[in-house]
């Protein structure tokens, strides 16, 4: 089995919760879609030295949706690239669930296709409450399962019993912001619900 780490919007932490993960566990590692000049690969190769990074099936050069991206390079996505046979591995997605992807394609049907439980990150800011509850909506409607939500970024007791209470899943962790990330996601130790899955 895997994990997709999805998040509620793009810039949220999926790459940081990644390298969490990968940092706590023998999961290797895949973007499977890179868009935009930086890497997360490389991110996740100086968090976790030890992973093994599998190469991204697409690397598009705007900082775009994939779709988009895709089209300014005249490139077609196929989906059957994005099929793999992957065990035991962190798969990070571009931003959200309904990212497209290709045509009648998007970011939460990618999931189902790498036969991955999804972990939703999202961002301790005003507005989550909703992003999270479509996110989980989303996910939900296409039979995906979840296995809970990754908060970045501290949250007021009332705040987190109200998004448990109305998404039905628990937040398994809540990460503080650090001007020393790779030393807090050190000292953070990972959910079981994760680790149940990445043996």
């Amino acid at each position: 089995m895997n994990i997709f780490v999805t998040g509620t919007d793009t810039n949220v932490g999926k790459t940081a919760i990644s390298a969490w993960l990968c940092m706590h566990t023998n999961a290797n590692y895949w973007k499977p879609i890179q868009t935009g000049d930086n890497s997360d690969s490389d991110i996740i190769a100086k968090f976790s030295r030890h992973t093994k990074i599998i190469s991204e099936a697409y690397k598009l050069r705007a900082s775009l949706s994939p779709y988009d991206a895709a089209k300014l390079e005249n490139v077609k996505i196929d989906r059957n690239l994005l099929a793999r046979d992957l065990q035991n591995t962190i798969i990070e997605g571009a931003g959200g669930a309904l990212v497209p992807i290709a045509k009648n394609f998007f970011m939460a049907d990618l999931i189902k296709t790498c036969n991955a439980k999804a972990l939703i990150v999202a961002k301790s800011q005003l507005g989550v409450i909703n992003h999270l509850l479509m996110t989980v909506e989303v996910l939900k409607v296409r039979g995906i399962g979840i296995l809970g939500i990754i908060m970045n970024g501290e949250i007021e007791s009332n705040l987190k019993s109200t998004i448990q209470e109305f998404s039905g899943l628990k937040i398994l962790s809540i990460i503080p912001h650090s001007d020393n990330l790779i030393e807090t996601l050190r000292n953070i130790t990972l959910p079981l619900e994760t680790l149940e899955i990445l043996k």
